[in-house]
This record gives C-alpha cells, sequence and structure tokens, in this order.
C-alpha cells in the first residue's frame, strides 16, 4: 500500500509540475484506508478509497472558526463563510450553486468555534470531480469582496442572529450561558457575532481576514469515495498547487480560569414553560476524561430508564424532556445537561435533582450501564462512518483540529480503555457544585 501511495505522489508531481509529498497512511480495515498527502504550498490532501458506491465527498476544512477573531469583531468566520457562495473573478454570482444543483448536488458548510468547512457531495462520473476541483479552489483565494454583496449578505446575517438568537428562546439561552460560564477564553462569544459587532463590520477587515486564514497552509481537503488515488492527487495537484501560502498568526491560547463558584444567569421569553440547563466546564476531545464524560453522559440522559431521566421525567414528573450535550472541542469547554420543565416545575427543585443524581455518580456505576453506554456511543460512531460524507467529515475534523486524520479510526477503542472503577472520580472533578452554571429561561416578557 505504501508503495503503491508513493508513486501516486511521483505521478502527481511530474503532471502537475508542483512538488507532492506522501504524509502517513492508515488502514483500518479492509473498508476503511486513509492516506495524507502535502504540496509543496502547505495544503493537506485526505484520500479515502470508498468503492461502496459510485459517488464521492469533498470537504474543504479551514483552521479557522470564531475563536480566531479579534474580541471587538465576532462573527467574522461565520459572515466570510456567507460570502464565500458569491462571486470570483471567474465565476460570478450563483454559479456555484447553480452548477452544483444542475449536477445533483448542493453545497452547504458549517463554521464553529474552531473550524470552518465546505462540502459537495456527487456522483463519480463525467466531469464532476474537475468541477468541484475548479470552483474549490478558486474561491479559496479569490473571492469578490465587492460592496454591494458585502452589505446585502450582512443584512441575511443579521436575520439569522434575530431568527437563532434574538427571537430563540434556546438561542438566546445558550449564548448567555457561554457568556457567564467563560470569563477570559473566546468559546465565550457567539459563532454567529454580536448584534453589535455585525452593525460595525467593515468589508476591509473581512477582506483580512480572508487573506489570512483562506490560504492552502491552512487548509485540508478531504475526499473519500469512488476515486482513483493517483489520477484523484493528480487533478488535486493541479488545481491547488498555484495557489500561493500565506504567513499565518502565531497561535494564542487563552486558558479559561479555574471557576470557584456556581453561577446562575436567567432570561424571560415568552415560552409555556421553562428551560433548564445546567452546564460544567469539561475537558477537550483528547483530554482523559472526555471518554469517560460520554460514558458518563449516557448513563444519565440516553434512553428512557437513563438515571436523570428517569428521575426528571418518569419519577418526580419535573420535565418532559431530558438531553446531554458535550461538544468534542478542541480546547477544554462544557458539558450541558438540557432540562425542558413541566409548565409550572420549581427550577430550584430541577437544579437540586440534577446536582443530586451527579452526586450519586460517586457511588458506582453498574456493569451493565457502563455496557450499555459503550455499546450506544460504538453504535454512533459507526453510523457515522456508513457513508463517504460521515467518514469524510470524521477524517476532516481530526486532522483540522489535532493534526492527526488517524484518530477518526484509532480513537474507536476509546471508551473499552476507560476504567470503570474510576469513572466516580472523573465525574466528581467535572460535577462539582463550583464548577456548575446554570442559565434558565422562565415564562415571561421581555429579556435577561
Amino acid at each position: 500500500m505504501g508503495a503503491a501511495l508513493e508513486r501516486a505522489a511521483v505521478v502527481a508531481s511530474r503532471e502537475a509540475g508542483v512538488a507532492v509529498s506522501l504524509a502517513g497512511h492508515f488502514r483500518y480495515n479492509d473498508v476503511l484506508m486513509a492516506a495524507r498527502f502535502r504540496l509543496a504550498n502547505g495544503l493537506t490532501v485526505l484520500l479515502l478509497p470508498d468503492e461502496r458506491a459510485q459517488i464521492f465527498a469533498y470537504q474543504t476544512w479551514f483552521r479557522v472558526g470564531s475563536k480566531h477573531e479579534d474580541p471587538e469583531k465576532s462573527g467574522m468566520a461565520h459572515f466570510l463563510e456567507h460570502l464565500m457562495f458569491k462571486g470570483t473573478a471567474r465565476h460570478p454570482l450563483g454559479e456555484l450553486d447553480r452548477e452544483m444543483e444542475r449536477r445533483g448536488s448542493q453545497t452547504n458548510a458549517a463554521t464553529w468555534v474552531d473550524w470552518t468547512y465546505y462540502v459537495e457531495t456527487l456522483a463519480t462520473h463525467g466531469d464532476n470531480f474537475a468541477t468541484v476541483i475548479d470552483f474549490e479552489s478558486d474561491r479559496m483565494t479569490r473571492l469578490i469582496l465587492d460592496a454591494q454583496t458585502f452589505e446585502s449578505e450582512l443584512e441575511v446575517v443579521k436575520n439569522e442572529r434575530r431568527m437563532s438568537v434574538d427571537n430563540s428562546p434556546s438561542g438566546a439561552l445558550s449564548e448567555a450561558l457561554y457568556s457567564a460560564a467563560f470569563t477570559s477564553h473566546p468559546y465565550r462569544r457567539p459563532t454567529i457575532g454580536l448584534m453589535a459587532h455585525l452593525e460595525q463590520m467593515q468589508r476591509d477587515a473581512v477582506e483580512h481576514f480572508y487573506r489570512t486564514y483562506y490560504a492552502p497552509n491552512n487548509a485540508t481537503v478531504v475526499v473519500a469515495g469512488a476515486l482513483d488515488p493517483t489520477e484523484a492527487l493528480v487533478q488535486l495537484a493541479k488545481g491547488y498547487g498555484g495557489l500561493a501560502a500565506q504567513a499565518l498568526p502565531a497561535a494564542n491560547r487563552i486558558v479559561e480560569p479555574e471557576q470557584r463558584e456556581a453561577r446562575q444567569v436567567t432570561l424571560t421569553r415568552p415560552v409555556v414553560s421553562p428551560i433548564v440547563v445546567a452546564a460544567f466546564h469539561a475537558p477537550a476531545q483528547l483530554q482523559p476524561d472526555f471518554a469517560a464524560l460520554e460514558l458518563l453522559s449516557e448513563v444519565l440522559v440516553v434512553g428512557d430508564n437513563a438515571r436523570l431521566y428517569r428521575r426528571l421525567v418518569t419519577e418526580d414528573e419535573l420535565a418532559s424532556d431530558v438531553m446531554g450535550v458535550l461538544v468534542p472541542f478542541a480546547e477544554p469547554g462544557l458539558y450541558e445537561v438540557v432540562v425542558n420543565a413541566r409548565p409550572g416545575a420549581d427550577v430550584g427543585q430541577i437544579v437540586r435533582v440534577i446536582q443530586e443524581e451527579l452526586d450519586h455518580l460517586a457511588d458506582g456505576l453498574s456493569a451493565q450501564e457502563v455496557r450499555k453506554a459503550r455499546h450506544g456511543l460504538e453504535l454512533g460512531l459507526y453510523d457515522g462512518l456508513k457513508d463517504v460524507e460521515g467518514c469524510a467529515e470524521a477524517l476532516g475534523h481530526y486532522e483540522t483540529n489535532y493534526k492527526d486524520y488517524t484518530l477518526a479510526f484509532t480513537g474507536m477503542d476509546r471508551w473499552s480503555k476507560v476504567e470503570v472503577a474510576k469513572l466516580p472520580e472523573a465525574a466528581a472533578r467535572v460535577f462539582s457544585p463550583t464548577n456548575r452554571t446554570v442559565a434558565v429561561v422562565l415564562p415571561g416578557e421581555g429579556g435577561a
């Protein structure tokens, strides 16, 4: 396998006239095998051949998200994602969407705290692959940010914020929660941006942000599907090889101070029943306690017999639903217990019940609970890898956040490595009341 991939890099270098090198490969099983290549300009290319269906997923990941923004210019990464669907010198406004729809595909993208990525999935025939390369390599560095497009799309983003935050109880609650839980780390800023910052957004600042972070040496192109690796690599090298690398800003990691006392923020909104979120500072995805917290979350909230679900919904009848949210951030984030309360339920009692059940984890977990949790997490992981889109997303996520695409496969056994006897210790570290921030939406009019 290694020799064939080395030959692919040699052929791509010769055919495209740019240096292409093999930077690692990994085989998980007879179906899943991925290889990493690098172009001379720093672009990372991940290829995962998959012949299960004659389609391919094409994803472009950039190491830029809301945590990379100026604190006084929030929302820039997300706004730029919108602008990336506008025109370039070679492809005018709307051509990308029209061409992808004509070929049976729809484009999409996402921006979060650590990354931004763009996706297409098409059938493997004709010039589909070459066409995607043409569009994606073009808009990586040749986006046109004219004044009219800038202003009109900024209004779109403002309206999106009004819908998803200002006029959304859950969106407003999430924004208030992160602002209260984090005092220093950029995770406290909303990815969509504060309205005051959107109102002051300047076109030259957005263009500078684009020129800084949208560069081949800050990007990873992931291709998974029914494509010949050598032919795909040749076309990618031809499409991206001529783009120039950029000087990237030095990483400026801010460490959030330890929380030493409980916090609470309360909003009023026109809702029928309260929404309660109890959040705790949690480890980053690659830290040891993260896998333990995934197991604990399954035990707490997944399934009708889960501890918190049974207590809040079935027994005490305080809630209609409860869920746990543990986002795989690259840096320490939050674990959230989200409760949709019944009308008239006592919020203070809900918080007390949540903490009681979290404290009970110190008494240990049954073998049956842990076994069910492991099986559920494994099923979710394998379900995410059942198609080329899921495979590409897993590869892109791990390569972008940690510069190690192999974690998409080697992390599959992380839950079996967690010592059951140490789960109560992990719970005690995370679920301390002094590490807790509660955010509540109560029925009523107005704001905070």
